[in-house]
């Protein structure tokens, strides 16, 4: 089911990793650390990719980026368990962003140590990576230089960074192993002429993290003046697994000086398995790209397990290294065993506010329908959701409506009719799902 691990790797079956997801075809809830196949990319024996923690990096964003501060959105009834009182309050109504180019596609790419090209960085298609086949050091690093200067002055002055190393299954790899995951590195820019190897001095650090355990990281850039970027891994994850100590990752760059089209779907193991960067080149922003101009920006921080009341307790880190303005919210599958929709809209409404608060615009889709036994109380906390569309207004923006999307499709998204999780086919369906409501919803079009 996770079509996101790369053909390049060998990995096992789509139907093994569903099987592996399921939890037995009964589970009640997709707990953290959850076994989901794999193999070793160099040894190819099998790994089971885990959890992950929180760095706080990052680069705050600038600018309105899309969105107007007004009062914005009808207030109506508070969420079930919450207070009208706080709910609606402040922060962003959504507007129409304008298109923030993809400026990285095919550009010349360097690296000091390649076990696959460097282009594989830049390129067109998410099932190829830069991937070192070094371990890097403080002393011997791991580098990626694209050279910038074919692009015109205007498109890289603001610009939005996007890396993503997608191995560990979960955004948050700190439960597990993670696999050539950067953990301490920088990203640096250069003045010196571009159109031939880069320079070997003269970088300037624009932005640095140190115990990095999470599979992507975005910034806003300020590359005015410079011709180059060049990310710099001086050291691996603290948790990178035996024999996949190296470097590997994609790195996507956008002209962001006209507005801000950054994205981050957050949720638990449905967001995952979907809403990654697909080697099937299916992925959030090729769909939608598809059909208009805009090409988003965005970040997968699924984690499986995770309820309202998880997120709740990570929302602000997720937003201090988050410099997009959309943030998704695709949470209650696991909170629906329980049977306390009241404790949920309380606990939803409360990090929507902390999403309104950072200035970030919260996008909210249903819960995807399961014929598994012990959710079938799904259809209550839906309920809730309504309710928050209804008390929040124009501040929330209406996500796809994945319960229906799925209970349409049940005969064929599932491997079992019994399955929590959708299969490759269901995991498709939601992508298109978020991608054509945003095109209506955000893009308005």
């Amino acid at each position: 089911m996770n079509s996101r691990r790369r053909v390049w790797l060998l990995l096992t079956s789509t139907s093994a990793v569903a099987s592996a997801l399921a939890l037995g075809c009964g589970a009640s809830a997709d707990a953290p650390g959850t076994s989901h196949g794999g193999v070793d990319p160099v040894s190819l024996q099998p790994f089971a990719p885990g959890g992950r923690s929180v760095f706080r990096g990052g680069v705050a964003a600038s600018g309105d980026g899309g969105v107007t501060t007004g009062d914005g959105g009808a207030k109506g009834s508070a969420p079930t368990g919450g207070d009208a009182s706080d709910a609606a309050t402040g922060g962003p109504t959504v507007t129409q962003p304008a298109p923030m180019p993809m400026i990285s596609r095919g550009l010349p790419t360097y690296s000091n140590h390649v076990a696959t090209p460097a282009s594989s960085a830049v390129d067109a298609d998410y099932s190829t990576v830069w991937r070192t086949g070094h371990n890097p050091a403080a002393d011997d690093s791991n580098w990626l230089a694209i050279d910038l200067s074919s692009v015109s002055i205007a498109s890289r002055t603001t610009v939005y960074s996007v890396w993503f190393n997608e191995y560990g299954y979960n955004y948050d790899t700190s439960g597990a192993s993670s696999y050539t995951l950067p953990g301490d590195f920088a990203i640096e820019a250069n003045a010196g002429p571009g159109g031939a190897q880069p320079p070997a001095t003269g970088w300037t650090v624009l932005a640095s993290t140190t115990g990095n355990l999470l599979s992507s990281g975005a910034n806003l850039l300020d590359l005015a003046g410079y011709n180059w970027v060049r990310f710099d891994c001086t050291a691996s994850a603290a948790n990178v697994a035996a024999q996949n100590t190296d470097t590997s990752m994609q790195w996507n760059l956008y002209d962001a000086h006209a507005g801000n089209d950054g994205w981050k779907f957050g949720g638990d193991s449905i967001t995952a398995n979907s809403m990654a960067h697909q080697a099937t080149n299916d992925s959030f922003d090729q769909l939608v790209h598809a059909k208009i101009a805009n090409v988003p920006a965005f970040e997968m921080a699924g984690d499986a397990g995770w309820s309202a009341a998880t997120m709740l307790s990570h929302i602000d880190d997720f937003l201090s290294n988050f410099p997009g303005l959309y943030f998704g919210l695709s949470l209650g599958t696991n909170d629906a065993p329980g049977n306390d929709p009241a404790t949920y809209g309380v606990n939803m409404s409360k990090i929507v506010d902390k999403i309104l608060a950072a200035g970030k615009v919260p996008v909210v889709p249903t819960i995807p329908y399961t014929g598994e036994p012990a959710h079938a109380e799904i259809p209550a906390y839906n309920a809730v959701i309504e309710t928050l569309y209804a008390t929040y207004g124009g501040k929330l923006v209406r996500g796809p409506d994945l319960y229906s999307v799925i209970y349409a499709g049940r005969a064929t998204m599932f491997a079992n009719p019994t399955d929590l999780h959708p299969n490759a086919t269901g995991n498709a369906a939601i992508r298109q799902a978020w991608a054509d409501a945003m095109i209506t919803n955000v893009y308005g079009q």
